[in-house]
């Protein structure tokens, strides 16, 4: 990224997993007192892909931070970046019976939406209930009981279009 393109309030990630929001800038936030670059800033960390801990401030010349920050992410969509970060990290450690229940479902849900589901599936729904992907899921069935309603979380419907996004590549 160009160091022109680094603004205060802005979000930045560095293409993995790393976002970071500039807070501050000027010569005061030098990393130390050595650095002969004075067009500085502070920033905070809100995920990591190592180095400063989430949450956590740190200072950097700006060059350095162009260099770390590959694109901006908007304000009103950290939110959602920070959803689908989180989705593609538990689709990557989905095993192949989860990753198949998941790809059953349209990728188009809602968190409103209630989706039947036949009486085999029940063990692994309750798995994905257990990994926060199912909102609503029945405790158990009664013998008879042949199908049962889920409805997704909203993280569960971002690892769904996770699933269906590598089924596609």
């Amino acid at each position: 990224m160009k160091k022109a393109d680094i603004g205060v309030g802005r979000f930045y990630t560095d293409g993995k997993n790393g976002l970071r929001q500039v807070i501050a800038e000027g010569a005061q936030y030098k990393l130390y007192d050595a650095v002969a670059d004075c067009d500085c800033l502070r920033y905070r960390s809100i995920t990591s892909s190592g180095g400063v801990a989430p949450g956590n401030e740190s200072n950097s010349t700006r060059v350095a931070f162009a260099a770390w920050a590959k694109s901006e992410v908007a304000a009103d969509q950290t939110s959602r970046w920070l959803l689908t970060q989180q989705a593609r990290s538990i689709e990557r450690k989905l095993t192949a019976s989860q990753r198949g229940f998941l790809s059953l479902f349209d990728d188009d849900l809602s968190t409103t939406s209630s989706v039947s589901c036949e009486r085999q599936e029940f063990r692994l729904a309750k798995v994905c209930r257990d990994k926060g992907l199912i909102a609503a899921l029945p405790e158990g069935l009664s013998s008879g009981v042949d199908n049962f309603d889920v409805e997704f979380s909203e993280l569960g419907i971002a690892v769904i279009q996770q699933v269906h996004a590598i089924r596609v590549k």
